[in-house]
């Protein structure tokens, strides 16, 4: 018995994003999957790097006396260490993942992302859906140096006059 399908199965070359219950479907599938693969077994300085990355990015309250400095810095390291897992899951099984991802696809169908950078404030009101992929996709890049050259630092690396020597 074969069932029609409304929407199109898009090749895995093009980006989209899935409707919000069919990301929380897929997340709880994948989170299951991994806690069946044994989610534990993150070593202690594994979990600093992890935590380090959080420092790194800001994610850490500043102060720690808060009333919910506590409760950030779990929800934190919460949220990395299973991207950690999703990431060694990927890496050894990216069939598993990727099956999981397509099954999702084929369940809940896939919009296209926007392609503005500009975020509106009718965008902040679905920010899992128009703000949070767009700003994944930007490509941030540091401002180039200027390459400036003097003269008598390049004569010697270039082959040139180095004071003496002579070529016969």
């Amino acid at each position: 018995m074969t069932t029609e399908h409304t929407h199109e199965h898009i090749p895995e070359e093009v980006y989209g994003i899935l409707p919000p219950e069919g990301i929380v479907d897929l997340t709880d599938s994948l989170t299951g999957y991994m806690n069946e693969i044994e989610l534990g077994g993150l070593t202690d300085i594994m979990g600093q790097v992890l935590d380090d990355f959080l420092d790194q990015s800001g994610s850490m309250p500043e102060d720690l006396k808060v009333g919910d400095a506590f409760e950030q810095i779990t929800h934190n390291q919460l949220a990395v260490t299973l991207a950690y897992h999703l990431g060694r899951l990927e890496g050894r099984s990216p069939q598993v993942v990727q099956k999981m991802m397509d099954d999702a696809i084929e369940k809940w169908g896939i919009s296209e992302v926007e392609e503005s950078a500009e975020i509106t404030d009718q965008d902040l009101e679905s920010p899992k859906m128009q703000v949070y992929p767009r700003l994944r996709r930007i490509n941030y890049t540091e401002a180039p140096e200027p390459n400036v050259e003097l003269g008598w630092e390049i004569k010697g690396e270039t082959g040139g006059e180095t004071g003496g020597e002579t070529s016969e």
